[in-house]
């Protein structure tokens, strides 16, 4: 039998579908969630005044992506 605590669910979708208000909404009624890691490297670079922005550096943007995740593993 298979445990809840085992499953996850990943959540995908354009933007302004509501990915995040739903995240939200789960993480409010006790749902363990994962920050994404592009809204927080682009509040973090908007902050900042750093490059690595999908609209101005995409190979820095995608390798912050990445390095995100790998320290999420």
């Amino acid at each position: 039998m298979q445990n809840d605590s085992d499953r996850f669910f990943v959540l995908t979708g354009g933007p302004g579908s509501g990915k995040t208000t739903l995240i939200e909404a789960l993480r409010a009624q006790g749902f363990a969630t994962a920050p994404e890691a592009g809204r927080g490297i682009i509040r973090d670079q908007t902050a900042i005044g750093g490059p690595a922005l999908p609209w101005q550096d995409r190979a820095l943007f995608a390798e912050l992506m990445l390095s995100w995740e790998l320290r999420s593993w």
